[in-house]
């Protein structure tokens, strides 16, 4: 066994400051942690020791830049006396520590056993995670409100591209109770402290550590599994609807993709907004946990999680799949649960949403650059995109193949790392097809398919389609649907080039619709999609005006238009009527005789009272938000907001971004959920009716 040597530190030259610093990645490398993790909460403080188990030709190891490191020993296996150097590293993604292990590194594997701690108290004020937009995200705060690291915070030593198994024997000061990944063994007091052993013998790609004055409970799930609630109030009606949930949703998923991956699922609640699912359990915002919809919706999206991204892992090169899978066996498959219109109708929210938030080609990036979400444009892609791609491939292959498929890969990458291109092979061996110009298409290129109908000839027998596309074309298996006496058939085509022409057999042919459910990937056109929210949400720069009004309104507007744009000093015009040029105008209680000109036919506002959707509402008693169409320009949307009182307008802007995909808002006077809704779309320019074109 090798004698410790002394720490030394070292000052990477000013060179390797000004440049990013890069480090091999380590696939298929398994560390192995042993933590001992103590707490200092009044003092945010927090002190580590860590074994960890290295494998051989290891070189570098990275820590967080908020630690002071007290020792480093490392012991190897083949006993040359290793040094470690450590660098401090300053990269545009932040500052890092990197421990250089000396003599070629680790010829045998060894152990290195690091004693390090550091102070953090991050605020949480200005944390936003909503499904428009997700920033000001912290890595590591410690306080009486919270204790919260995330492994962007590298509080344990790791190797880019590398996976680990963990062990921590946490302490904390009685009645702050923690939790994480695996399994907890140990719980026990000891004095005024309370120490709790998690063991996680699986690999994952990262690990968290959350502590709080938590209420804890545990039921089991079956044999080998407990779902456990972490709340920070002892609800018993919300603990156990959370506890109903969780059985149920890992019944689904048991059924749907294969044996539950843990030993728990733990529901935590957190004191400041997330919406995150780490292996084992989730980390909710207490607001949205309560939530009276989360349970049977989000809540899934976070379970389904544990086999998509969190056992199955997205591999470190060719983007991020883990989130439209996850959101098709979830949030979509729970439409398709609740009847083939819902289905259809979240198809084309999803197409809405790429056409609001990427209408600049410049916010647009292929999948296989897709890493995470942080605006709505990174999430129509990355999530609504990648959903599709999945989507058009069950088509393709059938039910059947494409859940054996998906069985596949969760067992054969359980606890390891797949690509996108881990899938198409297993999907294209399921399908007997190759899928390598499908995935070339759809994951490599920027962009969707832009489709027009063309001529359409109706006969007795048949109808005649052309079907045109923008270049460079897409090889597309398109559906069109002919309407008949008898009801709707749907034939699908093979167009891959920029113009097609297909004869379908059809008797007594009425109406012809191209992909009229939306089963494509593709840009919608103008007349398809009404004014939502969303369009104005994706606008990066919409210009806010105030209808006439008292100094109360006048500020209230501009609490508004902060909260909006987060940003300080936002400039708001007292013109009050929309403003000409390519951006969105937000109108904050305009006058009168502006609001009729914005009125859609389906809203009405006189004599105190909302007639909307075939409903009569008191005026007074809702905030009214609604998408409208520019009189001049109708591919312009713009957003009128009609607030009874200035002193609840400054927090509409918050409430507002929640609900993108609605046309309009009535928001209760006080809290609540609000009543909402779309307008009618236009006729569709992909549809033609006989006898009438």
């Amino acid at each position: 066994m090798s004698r410790p040597r002394a720490l030394v530190r070292v000052l990477v030259l000013l060179a390797l400051l000004t440049q990013p610093a890069v480090a091999a990645r380590a696939e298929g490398v398994v560390l192995a942690h042993r933590a001992i993790v103590t707490f200092d909460v009044p003092n945010h403080g927090v002190v580590i020791e860590d074994e960890v188990t290295l494998p051989a030709g290891l070189t570098e190891l990275r820590l967080g830049a908020g630690f002071t490191i007290e020792r480093i020993t490392v012991l190897d296996n083949a006993k040359v006396d290793p040094r470690v150097v450590v660098e401090e590293v300053d990269d545009p993604d932040g500052p890092w520590q990197r421990l250089v292990i000396d003599r070629m590194g680790l010829r045998n594997g060894g152990l290195m056993i690091i004693r390090y701690g550091g102070t953090f108290l991050e605020s949480v004020a200005d944390v936003v995670f909503s499904r428009e937009n997700v920033g000001n995200e912290i890595t590591a705060t410690i306080s009486d409100e919270g204790v919260y690291l995330s492994s962007a915070a590298e509080w344990l030593p790791r190797v880019e591209g590398a996976l680990a198994t963990h062990e921590l024997h946490v302490t904390t000061p009685v009645g702050f109770e923690t939790v994480t990944q695996g399994e907890r063994l140990v719980h026990q007091v000891e004095g005024d402290r309370l120490v709790t052993r998690w063991y996680a013998p699986h690999p994952s790609d990262g690990i968290n550590l959350i502590a709080n004055r938590y209420f804890v409970h545990e039921e089991p799930v079956r044999d080998g599994v407990v779902s456990m609630t972490f709340l920070l109030e002892d609800d018993a009606r919300l603990r156990a609807t959370y506890m109903e949930r969780t059985k149920a949703y890992i019944a689904m998923y048991e059924e749907m993709i294969g044996p539950y991956p843990y030993a728990k699922f733990a529901t935590v609640e957190n004191w400041f907004p997330t919406g995150y699912g780490m292996p084992s359990y989730t980390l909710l915002g207490g607001t949205v946990l309560r939530l009276p919809f989360i349970p049977y919706t989000s809540f899934g999206h976070e379970i389904a999680h544990n086999w998509w991204g969190n056992s199955v892992f997205v591999a470190g090169e060719g983007g991020n799949w883990c989130e439209g899978l996850t959101a098709y066996c979830a949030d979509y498959h729970y439409k398709e649960l609740e009847s083939a219109e819902a289905a259809r109708e979240y198809r084309r929210n999803t197409l809405k949403d790429y056409a609001a938030y990427v209408r600049d080609p410049a916010k647009d990036f292929p999948l296989t650059e897709f890493v995470s979400r942080h605006s709505g444009a990174t999430r129509a892609v990355g999530y609504g995109k990648s959903m599709m791609v999945f989507h058009m491939v069950r088509r393709a292959l059938g039910d059947a193949n494409f859940l054996n498929a998906l069985r596949s890969v969760a067992a054969d990458h359980q606890f390891r790392e797949a690509a996108w291109s881990d899938f198409m092979a297993t999907f294209g061996e399921a399908g007997d097809r190759d899928l390598g110009a499908f995935a070339a298409q759809w994951l490599t290129r920027t962009g969707a398919p832009r489709l027009a109908l063309g001529e359409v000839g109706f006969r007795d027998d048949a109808v005649v389609v052309e079907v045109t596309q923008d270049e460079p074309a897409y090889d597309l298996d398109l559906p069109i649907v002919v309407t008949t006496a008898a009801g709707p058939e749907e034939h699908i085509v093979h167009l891959d080039g920029p113009r097609g022409r297909f004869e379908l057999p059809a008797r007594d042919a009425r109406a012809v619709a191209i992909d009229p459910d939306y089963q494509i990937f593709r840009h919608l056109h103008a007349a398809e999609v009404e004014a939502t929210i969303s369009q104005v949400l994706g606008d990066d720069a919409p210009v806010f005006t105030a209808g006439p009004g008292a100094a109360p309104l006048q500020a209230a507007a501009r609490e508004f238009a902060a909260s909006w744009a987060e940003a300080d000093d936002v400039a708001v015009t007292d013109d009050g009527r929309p403003v000409a040029g390519d951006h969105a105008t937000i109108l904050l209680n305009p006058a009168p005789e502006v609001l009729r000109g914005l009125l859609p036919a389906e809203l009405k506002i006189a004599g105190g009272q909302i007639f909307l959707g075939g409903r009569r509402y008191a005026a007074a008693d809702f905030d009214v938000v609604f998408a409208a169409a520019d009189p001049q320009d109708p591919a312009r949307t713009h957003l009128v907001v009609l607030c009874g009182d200035p002193a609840r307008l400054g927090g509409l802007a918050g409430r507002v971004s929640h609900y993108g995909k609605y046309s309009w808002l009535l928001l209760p006077a006080g809290n609540g959920r609000p009543e909402r809704g779309n307008w009618s779309p236009g006729d569709s320019p992909l549809v033609a009716v006989r006898n009438a074109r």
